[in-house]
């Protein structure tokens, strides 16, 4: 018998928070690396590809590493220089730059409309929230400047508790903090390794949120919108 849901985690970055990639791409554009949006999706859409083909192979053997965001980004912030067309001798610099505000909370400021009424119907419905974040320690402050601590019971940020998605002690960790079993509890991110095989190695039931289409056959419930969510948490009322 399948227990009730009570508590629902979210992912903090591209799924409650995104980047302002308007003004990083303008900050790029001003330093002599022109760049549009999309080519930050595309290099996202690779990263992830990566991130997977290393990472779902060690999660079916059941074996993570307690540290893998670096696997991303390595992949990530080659995509871009080859979808920006760096040049050889400037790719560090550009590179440098992308670091630097990625790296900055306030680059993760932008909060999309249907954030805002789906955190408030859950938690008016009386779902436990939280977060359960791979970060430096800033994800907390940048949640609170968004004004969406207000509908959450906690943020778990990886560099403080010393462990990143997908291990699944990091969820645990979350589900000691609620009080509830893993069954009892549904996770929505952005990564399909990190997030859902991570979720998945936990006990816990996974949604993908796929604004970009990185994971157009995803075997797994997935959503493009936050507002896709309140159907699906209704479906998995049992």
């Amino acid at each position: 018998m399948t227990l009730p849901l009570r508590a629902i985690f979210f992912d903090a970055g591209n799924t409650l928070l995104f980047p302002q990639l308007e003004r990083l791409a303008q900050d790029l554009e001003a330093a002599g690396f022109p760049v549009c949006v999309e080519q930050f999706h595309k290099a996202e859409r690779a990263g992830k590809k990566q991130l997977d083909e290393v990472l779902w192979p060690q999660i079916r053997e059941g074996r993570v590493p307690r540290a893998t965001d670096h696997l991303y980004w390595k992949t990530y912030l080659d995509a871009l220089m080859e979808q920006m067309e760096a040049p050889a001798e400037a790719r560090e610099r550009a590179i440098e730059r992308v670091i630097a505000r990625f790296r900055d909370i306030r680059t993760w400021s932008k909060v999309l409309p249907e954030t805002v009424p789906v955190l408030k119907s859950l938690k008016s419905a009386g779902y436990f929230l939280a977060v359960i974040s791979n970060s430096d320690g800033t994800v907390e402050g940048g949640l609170r400047r968004a004004g969406l601590c207000e509908y959450l019971e906690f943020v778990i940020d990886s560099s403080i508790v010393g462990v990143e998605k997908p291990h699944p002690e990091i969820f645990e960790i979350a589900l000691e903090r609620a009080g509830i079993g893993p069954h009892e509890a549904l996770y929505i991110g952005d990564t399909y390794a990190t997030d859902i095989g991570g979720a998945q190695l936990a006990g816990l039931r996974g949604i993908l949120m796929d604004c970009v289409g990185a994971y157009p056959d995803a075997a797994c419930p997935r959503i493009t919108s936050l507002s896709e969510l309140i159907t699906l948490v209704e479906q998995s009322r049992v």
